[in-house]
């Protein structure tokens, strides 16, 4: 028989989460969870700042390995005969809006040393809030400009969105 599976990865605010399923039976397989490491439960603060709400990169790189691996070795564990050639598909799911900072190689800027201290090169979680000053300009202007933009949005444009954190970057 010619099993099909498919594994799915959640990067959420304290940690990255795998389920590895079979597709015919709906069957779970294997699942596996990793809490990041860095700052406190995974997030990065500033004590001067209680709107930031970082994380460091490699907690995703890290934890993407280790729930991968460890649902794989999970489901080898229920089926001997697993075999992780016959995953077809993988769903990923992320916090959103989390942009992550690059360089023009696409390397996240907190990988780099001269940037991991750097809080504003980590990646912004979705729960960061220092761009409000941003969300208010991105409000005003819509207000303005296209009104009908804010009425799908409960009329205010939030800190915790891609655009606003990206112009203040």
């Amino acid at each position: 028989m010619n099993q099909r599976y498919a594994l799915g990865l959640d990067f959420g605010t304290n940690s990255c989460r795998s389920l590895l399923i079979d597709l015919e039976s709906g069957a779970e397989l294997g699942s596996s969870v990793f809490a990041y490491p860095s700052g406190s439960a995974g997030i990065l603060l500033d004590p001067a700042d209680a709107h930031v709400a970082r994380q460091n990169p490699q907690d995703y790189l890290d934890g993407m390995h280790a729930v991968i691996t460890g649902a794989l070795e999970r489901a080898r564990a229920v089926d001997p005969a697993f075999d992780a050639s016959r995953v077809i598909g993988i769903g990923v799911d992320t916090t959103g809006s989390t942009p992550i900072p690059v360089n023009a190689e696409g390397t996240p800027l907190g990988l780099l040393p001269e940037f991991a201290e750097n809080l504003d090169a980590q990646v912004w979680l979705w729960r960061d809030h220092t761009a409000h000053a941003e969300a208010e300009e991105i409000t005003a202007l819509a207000a303005r400009e296209y009104p009908a933009y804010l009425a799908k949005c409960g009329g205010r444009y939030s800190s915790e969105w891609f655009w606003s954190k990206i112009l203040r970057l």
